[in-house]
């Protein structure tokens, strides 16, 4: 098999390891442009399978746990998503007293604030949870 046949398809291998993520693709991948070095090498095509089936293996069995373990890293208190916003600090943008609607900015986004104290423009809060879409904070003490 010529080398840019095996060229290509690591190639595609890899490029479609951008949509699944899980780096089983990038096995196939490497493996396959493996083989295309083995056939610019002048080995037959038995040799080349072989090659890449043995790549592969390795691949599968040392990259990929590697790959996984460093790039979706959850160690003691990670947080995401909405739990990542407990304990932020902010500062309270618009203060509406007779509604007792109170927002701040959070990450570009105005989020609305629940607070058992009155609150008032320019007070720092901190956010204790998430209920729905508001936050529910406390007022830090000056």
């Amino acid at each position: 098999m010529p080398a840019h046949y095996w060229l290509i398809l690591g190639i595609a291998l890899l490029i479609g390891e951008i949509f699944t993520a899980d780096f089983s693709l990038s096995c196939f991948g490497l493996a396959a442009m493996i083989s295309a070095l083995a056939s610019w090498a002048g080995l037959n095509l038995y040799w080349q399978i072989g090659i890449a089936a043995a790549a592969i293996f390795v691949f599968f069995f040392t990259l990929r746990p590697f790959m996984l373990k460093h790039m979706y890293k959850k160690g003691e208190g990670f947080k995401s998503n909405m739990d990542a916003l407990s304990g932020k600090e902010l500062t309270v943008c618009q203060a509406d007293k007779k509604a007792s609607k109170y927002y701040a900015k959070l990450d570009g986004d105005f989020w609305e604030l629940s607070c058992e104290s009155p609150l008032e423009t320019g007070d720092k809060v901190k956010v204790l949870k998430i209920e729905g879409i508001k936050l529910i904070v406390e007022k830090e003490s000056k």
